[in-house]
């Protein structure tokens, strides 16, 4: 029984170590001449494939969990074909690879907890394309002068941080940066996204996204544009310049902060527009623009505080149409008109607190209807920004 006993151990340890070995990943290496996808279709979960430099033609499916890392920017050439990458499978890396010439996507995405990082995207319709897909980290790349650089559709809870995202418009109208659409819990945070076109950042019925630390700049139409119930999103502390109609614009979009951004040389700073009502707009510094918050089409019953508005046309422009907004303890300092209001029962005090105008007396009334900011404050202590 004690031989048994020794034998029927020895049996499982034996057992516990071949699946050991059988765990371990395998590393397989690619060379130029040799195909990608035969190193995929034999791999098992977690192996990686590791892809030399040189040029590869062919369209890869990932349907197992692999990482796939090129060695000193090998490039994949989609043929003008489909998708460069298509990712079926859960927690795919794919590292260090230069994506060219689809007519689809770069990487299209069909999955979650994937990481698409140190990548360089051109020459395709999307740069990276994800659909009702989850917790993916895109971080890292260079995505220049595809028809779109990102696109979420359906897809939630993503990462999109530290990306060179620029001259994406390449043959096509309604070309972006980076674009949600029905699209929730998404942190954009710490992006280059420059000259993409109509905008950087475009979100279509999204709620409750993260826009934070970009630096925006050289659209034809927005910076960041939020538009149809785009809902509860935060977008905080960017950098926003010369893009033509605004840097930050809203359309029919509600319960959003907008929140410490800078705007410099753009047609209007902050832009909020058609039934974009109960906004926070505070802790913004507008300057040089054409105006520097606007307000327009029945925007109504934001809150519009704490800004610094200098040497704009109009430093903040209430249009007809818009009412019932709380203007006060907002610096309006040597604009064309500090402060213009044609709305309706704007109210540009809280009871306590006004705006400073560099152009006040005692009380100020508001050009443009019968606004009034009854308590006025004294100039702003001046600072180095």
């Amino acid at each position: 029984m004690k031989y048994i006993g020794r034998m029927l151990g020895l049996l499982i340890v034996l057992i516990f170590l071949a699946m050991t070995i059988s765990c371990q990943a395998t590393v397989v290496t690619v060379e130029p001449g040799q195909r990608i996808q035969v190193a995929i279709d034999s791999a098992r979960p977690g192996d990686v494939i590791r892809v030399e430099k040189g040029v590869y033609d062919e369209n890869l499916n990932i349907s197992k969990r692999v990482t796939l890392v090129g060695i000193e920017m090998p490039m994949l050439d989609a043929r003008a074909a489909g998708s460069a990458i298509t990712i079926q499978a859960e927690g795919v890396n794919v590292t260090g690879l230069e994506l060219r010439n689809s007519r689809r996507s770069g990487i299209a995405i069909f999955s979650k907890n994937n990481s698409i990082k140190g990548n360089n995207i051109s020459g395709c319709n999307d740069g990276i394309r994800a659909e009702n897909s989850m917790n993916n980290s895109i971080t890292g790349n260079a995505i220049n002068n595809n028809t779109n650089g990102i696109s979420f559709v359906r897809s939630s809870m993503n990462l999109i941080k530290d990306n060179n995202i620029s001259g994406n418009k390449v043959g096509e109208r309604s070309d972006c940066g980076i674009y949600l659409a029905y699209s929730d819990n998404n942190t954009i945070s710490n992006n280059r996204v420059t000259d993409n076109g109509d905008c950087s950042i475009c979100v279509l019925s999204s709620s409750k996204n993260t826009i934070t630390n970009n630096s925006i700049s050289l659209n034809r139409w927005y910076g960041i544009s939020l538009s149809e119930l785009s809902n509860y999103n935060l977008i905080a502390e960017n950098y926003l310049a010369n893009n033509k109609y605004g840097g930050i614009y809203l359309e029919d979009s509600r319960n959003n902060t907008i929140i410490d951004n800078r705007a410099i040389e753009n047609g209007n700073g902050i832009y909020l527009s058609c039934n974009s009502n109960n906004n926070i707009v505070q802790g913004n510094s507008v300057s040089n623009n054409e105006n520097g918050i606007h307000l327009t089409f029945h925007s109504s019953n934001n809150t519009i505080s704490g800004n610094r508005a200098i040497n704009n046309g109009f430093g903040i422009y209430v249009t007809l149409s818009s009412g019932w907004n709380r203007i006060f303890n907002n610096s309006l300092i040597d604009n064309g008109y500090n402060a213009f209001d044609m709305g309706m029962k704007n109210q540009w005090d809280n009871g306590f607190v006004g705006n400073y105008y560099s152009d006040m007396g005692s009380k100020y009334y508001i050009p443009g209807g019968s606004g009034v900011d009854k308590h006025p404050l004294p100039p702003p202590a001046l600072d180095d920004s």
